[in-house]
Parts: structure tokens; sequence; C-alpha cells
């Protein structure tokens, strides 16, 4: 169960800011990606039973052409 802090996952995801990850957040499309410890939030890139982060937020974000999401690396 691999946990990152949302700054960690940003950058794991690519994205220039944590703004995006924040407003899931907030809106509670993460919900199932979060764990607690001692006052910290992480989100399990990898969680058990569910399809992984950056598959989880590709499919609830807006497409852009020149998205983090969506592009072929």
């Amino acid at each position: 169960m691999p946990l990152a802090t949302i700054t960690e996952a940003s950058r794991i995801l690519g994205y220039k800011s944590r703004s995006q990850i924040y407003r899931m957040l907030k809106d509670g499309w993460l919900d199932d990606y979060v764990s607690e410890i001692e006052g910290t939030k992480y989100l399990n890139l990898k969680p058990p039973g569910k399809p992984p982060l950056g598959e989880h937020m590709a499919g609830i974000a807006q497409w852009r052409p020149d998205g983090v999401l969506h592009s072929s690396r």
C-alpha cells in the first residue's frame, strides 16, 4: 500500500500544482484513497480492490489535449 502526501502525489502524477488534487478531495472524489496518519492526509496510490489513483483521477477529470493524466507518455 504505497502512501504519498498530497505534494508527493501531485509530483508523481505530473501536476504542476496541488490545487486539482485539493479540489477533488474537497468534492469527495478521492474519499476512498485518503488515509490520515497523525493529522497528515496521505493518498493511497494503489489501494486493494480499486483502480490506481492515477487511473481514477483520469476517469473523473476533464480531458484536455495538453492534460497531464490523459497524455501518452
